[in-house]
């Protein structure tokens, strides 16, 4: 089935109900170079968190429901979306000199497996003096996901395409003025700028934020993600190389974990170690999915906290530590960010240089009258005794290994 522009159409009705399929988009830009990337933005069409944004250097969201597979192929699985994403927009930008003018016939494919579901056709008749251009738009309604080929774009490329997802693009420096006599070598060009999304930062121990929920239902679906890098260094194209910083390296394994209190006064905790995985629909209503042993994921780890049963939560102490890799938390240059549906990320950083202290108490969650707190710790202990002692958890602990 071939659509037009403007054309809108449920999944359903093209063979893809299951929300599983692949769009490629074929280019045919002669000199140009284009950059394709597909945005994940919340129900008010932002890009209110960057780790949605998929390209070739970031290369999977963080719940893996949109994966990109080289030359302009993307894999989807909506079903695996969390709720805070309504919508995903399909986007090409240009690199450099040039207009989208100056496409030739191009299109962009929707496959269930080998068999093609849909396509849209288009050239540089359809564009003027655009630079970035949204191709298509997958979006929720009605409990359904349906498809709009937007086909519409900005003159001012990339820098006013992530402006209208709601970032903001660091200013590139005013060019100097012209040299009446011979100039000495120009510097290298700065690095690409950066996209500046809206979040909190938590900088100080001990500094608070209080999160009310959004509508009845409660606080959805909680995100806590570690990351982190060693300092190397991916190879970077054009703009959006330059988006993101550092990549994660092989060989580092650190965990993510929690400390939970029910409201019965029940206490335990989430964590790789030993395979206390939690549940997400039953207590404690904290889930911890999988365990990255070796640092190939570029998105990190991550613990789901069940936001609609915070009632049955009394307090969660998220940490983390090191076990094995670097010799202390300024080496992994770690962060972790909590995401709650409906507000900008919270973000903590990791940076504790003494070798002696590779367990990191990062923040606590309390449940105040149905709001989230949420409490900056920042505090780095031996191990897990000494942090359960801090915060006066009363578990027992004794030794354990991944082997």
């Amino acid at each position: 089935m071939d659509f037009t522009r403007g054309q809108r159409l449920k999944l359903e009705a093209m063979g893809l109900s299951d929300g599983a399929f692949s769009v490629t988009v074929d280019l045919n830009a002669g000199p140009l170079t284009v950059d394709v990337a597909c945005f994940g933005l919340d129900g008010v069409r932002k890009l209110s968190d960057e780790r949605y944004m998929t390209f070739f250097n970031q290369p999977a969201t963080p719940c893996g429901a949109v994966k990109f597979a080289g030359q302009g192929k993307f894999d989807f699985d909506l079903a695996r979306l969390p709720a805070s994403i309504d919508a995903l927009v399909m986007t090409v930008a240009i690199d450099g000199a040039g207009t989208m003018r100056q496409l030739g016939a191009s299109s962009v494919s929707l496959k269930n497996g080998s068999s093609v579901a849909g396509c849209y056709r288009f050239d540089g008749g359809h564009f003027a003096s655009e630079r970035a251009v949204m191709l298509l738009e997958f979006y929720r309604k009605d409990g359904a996901w349906r498809l709009c080929a937007v086909s519409q774009g900005f003159n001012g490329g990339l820098d006013a395409l992530v402006q209208h997802f709601g970032g903001s693009v660091a200013e590139k420096p005013a060019p100097a003025p012209a040299q009446q006599r011979p100039a000495p070598a120009a510097p290298p060009p700065p690095a690409p700028p950066k996209v500046s999304l809206s979040k909190i930062t938590l900088e100080k121990r001990g500094e608070k934020i209080s999160l009310e929920k959004r509508g009845q239902a409660g606080h959805g679906r909680i995100v806590c993600n570690l990351n982190w890098s060693s300092g190397q260094t991916q190879e970077k194209r054009g703009f959006l190389g330059g988006v993101f910083g550092k990549a994660k390296s092989s060989g580092i394994d650190l965990d993510l974990g929690c400390l939970f209190e029910l409201s019965d006064g029940h206490k335990g905790a989430v964590q790789a170690l030993g395979n206390t995985f939690g549940d997400f629909n039953r207590a404690p209503y904290i889930h911890m999915a999988g365990d990255d042993r070796t640092g190939a994921n570029s998105s990190g780890e991550f613990l789901y906290i069940n936001g609609d049963h915070l009632k049955d939560l009394q307090r969660v102490c998220i940490y983390a530590f090191i076990y094995e890799g670097v010799a202390n938390w300024g080496q992994a240059d770690g962060v972790v960010t909590l995401t709650v549906p409906g507000h900008p990320p919270v973000e903590v950083r990791l940076d504790n240089h003494d070798n002696s202290k590779n367990m990191c108490a990062i923040a606590m969650i309390e449940n105040e009258g149905g709001n989230l707190k949420i409490t900056k710790l920042g505090e780095y202990f031996a191990g897990h005794v000494q942090l359960d002692e801090r915060y006066q958890w009363g578990l027992r602990w004794k030794a354990g290994s991944k082997d």
